[in-house]
């Protein structure tokens, strides 16, 4: 590379090829319109550089294969946005773009169910925009196991304990103070800005709710998430956030309610199952993402409600002969974000907050000329 007296293909054999590449969540997986047989898979990996390198190299495209290659195991495109590459673990966004019009897309696309998939990777003479580099990853092979239904251990969105504090006002308006910790799952910043609505996801839960259980097996729904709740978590990063939510003045509720206030009296505490869909956006991904954060999704059992004294006035609000229509409050003001403790998710080494473009748009004008440059001596990131 001008200007760099290092030789590029002996300077990329100490990244070994980038061949150890792990799987680690799944962000988003969509049909593309108006066909819906073009799809767009983002994910999150982790690239590991076993080098004491540290790369610029910016867009990476790189062709997508199934188990092989070769042109005949070609499925699509892989492409990591902005990419730099440090001394150990590097989390990045990757999109790949396939379609089920090519018979190994569909081949992929339709095993995801019943398998897991080895997608490989291989670079091309336009891989970046630069052409020393290109001629250094002429010899690049490398590959990630894709698992069944996108299936891996999934990082929480949230805490397993939440507290309720009942208001002074809550008899008249119906409005709860909840608070909890919300985490990031995606190992990427992501924004939560409000809640999925019927006509953006049928398949998610509307409303989104929170079910109490008292001694009974069925959950009953207590109250209802804000429609503008938002706040924004760091890669690996969580925020502590208070927010105000809904009493639903159910009639399944009211005959329940002192089984309930009996329940918290005793111990303090009720078990709880949140319903909820939020509006996902996540550092990379140009369109809104659509999960369904139900507490089965990051917890084998109902998570727990810390109550208190002021727990029974709750009854007052049910008391109600009728309830008025209240407006829910404005999106609460997200705290700072806070770093895990070091017992939590070891954060990544520094990466790229790639700008991946949905698979119809051009893509982002050409990256910046690679740099290599010897990273300091310190071991690489666990």
């Amino acid at each position: 590379i001008k200007g760099i007296p290092i030789d590029v293909r002996t300077s990329l054999a100490g990244l070994q090829g980038l061949n150890n590449i792990e799987f680690k969540v799944d962000v988003s997986m969509i049909p593309v319109a108006p066909e819906y047989i073009d799809y767009y898979i983002a994910s999150t990996v982790n690239i590991r550089n076993p080098s004491q390198l540290t790369l610029n190299i910016g867009d990476l495209k790189l062709n997508a294969g199934l188990e092989g290659w070769t042109d005949a195991d070609w499925l699509g495109t892989a492409t990591v946005r902005n990419l730099r590459l440090v001394p150990g673990d590097n989390y990045v966004l990757s999109e790949v773009t396939t379609s089920t019009s090519h018979p190994i897309g569909m081949k992929f696309v339709q095993d995801l169910a019943v398998r897991d998939q080895k997608l490989t990777m291989w670079a091309s003479s336009t891989s970046t925009s630069n052409s020393a580099l290109n001629a250094g990853l002429s010899t690049l092979r490398s590959g990630v196991i894709v698992p069944k239904d996108l299936a891996v251990p999934k990082l929480p969105g949230y805490s397993d304990v939440w507290n309720i504090k009942v208001l002074p006002t809550t008899a008249q308006d119906g409005l709860v103070e909840m608070s909890t910790v919300f985490y990031n799952p995606y190992f990427v910043d992501m924004r939560v800005q409000g809640t999925c609505t019927k006509e953006e996801n049928d398949l998610n839960p509307y409303p989104s709710v929170i079910q109490f259980y008292d001694t009974g097996i069925m959950g009953l729904e207590v109250m209802q998430f804000p429609e503008d709740i938002s706040y924004s978590v760091k890669a690996n990063g969580s925020t502590p956030l208070t927010f105000k939510m809904k009493l639903i003045n159910s009639d399944r509720v009211k005959p329940r309610i002192d089984s309930l206030i009996a329940l918290a009296a005793a111990t303090g505490s009720l078990p709880i199952e949140p319903y909820w869909a939020p509006r996902i956006f996540v550092t990379g991904v140009p369109d809104v993402i659509l999960p369904a954060w139900v507490d089965k999704t990051f917890y084998p059992g109902h998570l727990t409600l810390k109550t208190g004294p002021d727990f029974p006035t709750i009854k007052d609000w049910y008391n109600k002969s009728a309830a008025d229509p209240v407006t829910l409050p404005p999106s609460p003001t997200p705290v700072e974000p806070v770093t895990p403790s070091p017992t939590a998710i070891p954060s990544p080494s520094p990466s790229s907050s790639p700008a991946v473009p949905s698979p119809v748009v051009s893509p982002s004008p050409a990256a910046p000329s690679p740099v290599v440059s010897p990273s300091p001596p310190i071991a690489p990131a666990a």
